[in-house]
């Protein structure tokens, strides 16, 4: 009796097949052929599931979230889940979290030219804006202080993580901590004395 194939994993297999051409490649370099060719399977069995290059992007870019959140829930379950953590967590010092950024880079990359990308691609960072801005104020409701702050930390760790992904051998991970910290551990210091929370090391 033929093996029954499992609707479910085979598209989770082609999600995952994008993310690697997406990060490998580019945005140019993504293509319904190319993917096929990463998943071992026929450009017919992606269409059943991604009517387009736009929808193969979004995928791909859901996968990132994805790992994302497992680091996010990674951290609560270590009680690591400070602002000072999170940051870190978000830089590419390794290679899977390096190709995680490549891909958020190329659905950057992608939004500039697509509005509902754009949406989708500024949502997310409201979301991260909100919950960065919570981690800052653990005992009381953020308020503007700390949105702005969330705002500048981001922008920090966004800025090393985009070139770090693009010149790791320039950007180590020892030289992305220590050039973060060198950025944001003043600003964290300064809302702890605000906000009395307890200062924890960065690692």
């Amino acid at each position: 009796m033929p093996k029954r194939v499992n609707a479910e994993e085979q598209r989770r297999r082609i999600v995952r097949s994008a993310f690697r051409v997406l990060a490998r490649d580019g945005l140019e370099g993504l293509s319904m052929r190319q993917v096929a060719r990463e998943a071992g399977c026929t450009i017919g069995l992606i269409n059943h599931w991604f009517t387009s290059k736009d929808d193969l992007v979004m995928a791909a870019w859901q996968e990132a979230v994805r790992h994302e959140t497992e680091r996010g829930d990674r951290l609560r379950a270590e009680d690591r889940y400070s602002a000072d953590e999170i940051l870190l967590d978000t830089l590419p010092t390794t290679p899977e979290t390096r190709r995680k950024e490549l891909v958020w880079q190329a659905f950057a990359a992608h939004a500039i030219s697509s509005p509902a990308v754009r949406k989708v691609y500024n949502r997310h960072y409201d979301y991260a804006r909100r919950l960065l801005a919570g981690a800052l104020a653990p005992d009381a409701q953020p308020g503007e202080q700390e949105e702005e702050l969330a705002d500048l930390l981001i922008a920090a760790t966004d800025g090393i993580a985009k070139m770090a992904a693009l010149d790791p051998d320039h950007w180590p991970a020892a030289r992305q901590r220590k050039v973060l910290h060198r950025l944001i551990a003043p600003h964290l210091d300064a809302s702890r004395r605000t906000t009395g929370a307890q200062k924890r090391p960065i690692r």
